[in-house]
């Protein structure tokens, strides 16, 4: 009797449940629902933990920035780097952020610095931001995913854009610069480098001699060889900043050591610069261009 009596009552209770959430209101368990599912959207790739001021001046000042610049905080937190970038150089900033806690202190605090017409925050995925028109991108994130991102930056960012990380590196992509505060954090740089890969070739003026020039490259390193005639050299020095090219060749010409200096502007598959021609007691510049063979092109070079 007693168990046929708690049967009655458990029946009753799942009658009474079922009955509450039908004659609920739709809108209160849309609402209830919305909440469930902005909390499940809302994964943050890395918890929040502000840089101090003094790492803040520090990517600042690695990346040179100016008043000239676009810059992308990407996990901006509570806006201090572009709005720093805002006060410090009269940059314009983006920040971007997954927390909608995050965006609305970053545009409280950029109404308190005056900055509102420089800034602007937006919550949303960073992977999901186009960062294209950046010509500073500041990163605050964990190790794996700077290393996430790194594709992305390659793929969208212009040759020249400079990337700044605190405290975590890129992997085998090694940085360009970087430096330690005086409170023990890291600092890294990259300049987004060009593609140099491939065959370039030229005549220099008034000479009848016909060029050739063959680089490889990962990342911003670049070797090669350099070929007059039959006679071929390694390269030596070689330096690619954004897209600066800069190559040093020494050979033997007319029984006497020769220094080729060569320094120009990539611009797809052209270069566009000065060669410096250096023997004892002589030196003599010229103008320099070169057209690169365009299947001769590699573009697995950021891997």
């Amino acid at each position: 009797m007693k168990d046929r009596f708690s049967l009655y009552i458990y029946v009753n209770l799942i009658c009474l449940a079922v009955a509450l959430f039908l004659i609920s209101p739709p809108s209160h368990r849309a609402f209830s629902q919305a909440i469930s599912d902005r909390q499940e959207k809302i994964q943050l790739d890395v918890p929040y933990e502000p840089s101090s001021e003094e790492v803040v001046g520090a990517m600042l000042r690695i990346a040179n920035v100016g008043k000239n610049d676009l810059v992308y905080d990407l996990g901006c937190g509570d806006g201090r780097i572009v709005i720093g970038a805002a006060q410090k150089a009269g940059a314009r900033g983006v920040g971007v952020d997954l927390d909608p806690q995050r965006i609305r202190e970053s545009q409280e605090n950029a109404l308190k610095a005056r900055v509102t017409d420089r800034v602007q925050f937006f919550q949303q995925d960073l992977f999901q931001t186009e960062i294209g028109n950046a010509t500073v991108i500041m990163l605050y994130l964990w190790p794996e995913v700077n290393l996430k991102l790194r594709p992305k930056l390659f793929h969208e960012l212009k040759p020249g854009t400079r990337v700044v990380s605190h405290s975590h590196d890129m992997g085998s992509w090694e940085p360009d610069q970087n430096m330690t505060t005086s409170d023990g954090h890291r600092v890294y740089l990259w300049v987004i480098p060009t593609n140099v890969t491939g065959t370039w070739e030229w005549e220099m003026p008034r000479e009848k001699e016909r060029y050739l020039l063959k680089l490889s490259q990962q990342f911003q390193k670049v070797s090669g060889t350099f070929q007059s005639g039959s006679g071929q050299v390694p390269v030596k020095n070689v330096e690619l900043r954004g897209d600066r090219l800069e190559i040093v060749v020494e050979r033997f010409s007319r029984g006497q050591m020769q220094s080729l200096r060569f320094t120009g502007r990539v611009q797809h598959n052209l270069i566009e610069g000065t060669a410096q021609v250096i023997t004892r007691g002589s030196q003599k510049q010229r103008t320099w261009t070169a057209k690169r063979i365009p299947s001769s092109m590699n573009f697995r070079i950021y891997e």
